[in-house]
């Protein structure tokens, strides 16, 4: 009786183990070295189209600015729920506006070689900090209700005509070549970053001096690459091909020169999609980082991207 017993006991954990193996997922063996990836893009929110900030070569009016608060002078930051006092007359009771800030960069380095140049030609930047509607006008002065914020507002940031950004489509998912097969048919770069960030990930904002002119449409899709080449990467990371390579073990240790990195491919970093465009630049939100994406990197607009 015993020696059933134990036999069945036998019998059953061999079915179980049996059963786990099956259970277990197997990967297909043609995926195991995929350079394709499946990509989650992050959908754009009504904050991420109206917060992202631009920037422009056009000329932006200055002549409506916040000039104080209900609380003033003891309350100089504005958010959504507080009323302002807008300058500069000619605004409409009952219309919407949007709150602007001319931007300065406070850090004293270039993130890349000729990047003050870039950022130049690309426009002044802009951020854009919320809507405020207008409730009452006393003379040259507008009481103004604040609608919406991306942040606080101040004394001194610029009122303009609010206007509806164009809808975004963007692509729920869909497969990312790690290491593209063709080239994208306009390259451009990443000069800024929202908030003057070097680094940026998945949801962030960044500036790239290429826009309407160049034919870059709102919903189109920009992937952003970096190479080998050490003309082309930052100060710290060529500093790497000064190094020693191989084995102490190799008889015939190999190289590298610029010549053989200039020869690899291209990666991609991830991807991004366009919210704002104006004649000389573009807007575009991070939706995929595969690691982190640097002002300075390259980027290729993606071949019927907007989809």
């Amino acid at each position: 009786m015993k020696r059933v017993v134990v036999i069945a006991l036998a019998l059953i954990a061999v079915g179980a183990v049996a059963q786990e193996q099956t259970a277990q997922p197997q990967t297909p063996k043609d995926l195991r070295f995929s350079t394709n990836l499946t990509q989650r893009d992050e959908a754009p929110s009504y904050s991420d189209l109206y917060c992202a900030g631009f920037m422009t070569t056009e000329a932006v009016s200055k002549t409506n600015a916040i000039t104080g608060g209900t609380r003033s002078p003891e309350e100089t930051l504005f958010y959504r729920g507080t009323q302002v006092f807008v300058g500069g007359g000619g605004l409409q009771e009952g219309s919407e506006y949007s709150v602007v800030r001319e931007l300065k960069d406070p850090n004293h380095y270039e993130p890349f070689k000729g990047a003050r140049a870039a950022q130049a030609a690309a426009g002044q930047p802009y951020a854009e900090l919320g809507r405020i509607k207008v409730v009452a006008t006393r003379g040259t002065e507008a009481v103004a209700e604040v609608e919406f914020s991306c942040q606080n507002m101040t004394l001194g940031d610029i009122v303009i005509p609010f206007h509806e950004h164009a809808p975004v489509t963007y692509r729920k998912s869909g497969t990312m070549e790690r290491f593209p097969s063709a080239p994208g048919h306009l390259n451009a770069r990443i000069v800024m970053g929202q908030e003057f960030d070097a680094e940026a990930g998945q949801g962030r904002k960044v500036y790239i001096n290429a826009g309407s002119n160049k034919g870059v449409k709102v919903g189109d899709y920009f992937r952003a690459v970096r190479g080998y080449d050490p003309e082309k990467l930052n100060e710290s990371d060529s500093l790497s091909y000064k190094g020693p390579v191989g084995e102490d073990t190799q008889k015939v240790p190999g190289s590298v020169t610029a010549e053989t990195a200039k020869q690899l491919p291209l990666r991609n970093l991830g991807e991004m999609i366009v919210l704002n465009v104006t004649p000389s630049s573009s807007t575009a939100m991070i939706t995929n980082s595969l690691e982190d994406i640097m002002v300075g990197d390259y980027v290729e607009l993606e071949e019927n991207s907007a989809q």
